[in-house]
């Protein structure tokens, strides 16, 4: 018998959900554990059903939890039950299985003919549970891609790498991400809001070669794990891919740190060869998976 025990929301675990989530993911990658003030909004709202979050208690303590929904749009006729990856706590791997289980069960009395979850190789051995239980992998979703800027070697000649200019340049970048990875206009102006608007932004830089855009990236600062990322690098020819390398290991040495990242999610996935080609080794995947049930 299981000395584990399982029940559905109730008003009283959120701040314990929170400090079980934050503990638990605290080496995961492309995840973030929602703070308390989010989460009763979300779980204050008509649509909100308590039975899709599963807390997995030993004894009075809680050790672990997962979050699913029911996807609102069928796929192919199919409803979709979806589920987070479980947060349990070191010395409680036992529960992992026990909440993937529950929340299947759970989903399938909701109307759920397809369980889909989304793993990545840091979350807490998430796809070896999905794997046991017999998901299967669909696709993968992203990467986190890696290089030591001190290694990095340019033996090109050196190009001239500019500070972006919205009035110059914006528009034509849309056309490039619309082109290059399948974005729709509306998205492509939002991405490069985004860009604009961050604050965790340390430069954004085109090259420009006879009046037009033959590269671009941006650079980025994570201070919670003192690492620079390098935005989605466009370019014409690989000596311009390589001078925006160059210029991002510049940025990396002004802050003292050589670990330079970058994360390929959306149609950047299919963009894995160019980063690779530069020196960046895969550091991690996401998949998503799905079990018919």
């Amino acid at each position: 018998m299981s000395d584990y025990e399982i029940k559905h929301f109730q008003e009283g675990f959120l701040e314990d959900q929170v400090k079980v989530g934050t503990e638990a993911s605290k080496e995961w990658q492309l995840f973030g554990q929602t703070n308390v003030e989010r989460l009763k909004e979300v779980y204050s709202q008509p649509e909100f059903d308590p039975e899709t979050r599963l807390y997995c208690f030993k004894g009075e303590e809680l050790v672990g939890f997962l979050t699913s929904a029911i996807l609102p749009e069928k796929v192919e006729d199919k409803t979709i039950g979806n589920l987070s990856p479980p947060l349990v706590l070191e010395g409680h791997e036992n529960a992992k299985e026990l909440l993937v289980t529950k929340a299947i069960e759970t989903l399938k009395t909701k109307g759920a003919n397809v369980i889909r979850t989304f793993a990545n190789d840091t979350w807490g051995g998430h796809k070896e549970t999905a794997e046991k239980l017999d998901f299967k992998v669909i696709r993968d979703t992203a990467y986190v891609v890696g290089l030591n800027a001190s290694s990095l070697e340019i033996t090109e000649e050196p190009t001239e790498v500019l500070a972006y200019e919205k009035e110059r340049d914006l528009d034509e970048l849309v056309q490039i991400f619309m082109k290059e990875l399948g974005m729709t206009e509306e998205q492509a102006q939002q991405n490069f809001e985004v860009i604009e608007t961050s604050e965790d932004i340390l430069g954004h830089y085109v090259i420009r070669d006879k009046d037009r855009i033959v590269a671009r990236t941006y650079v980025a600062k994570n201070d919670l794990l003192s690492e620079i990322y390098v935005g989605y690098i466009y370019a014409v020819e690989e000596r311009y891919r390589r001078q925006l390398v160059a210029k991002a290991a510049e940025v990396c040495k002004e802050k003292g740190t050589d670990d330079l990242r970058a994360l390929l999610f959306g149609g950047m996935v299919a963009k894995l060869e160019d980063y690779e080609r530069l020196g960046f080794a895969k550091l991690s995947s996401s998949s998503m998976y799905e079990k018919e049930i």
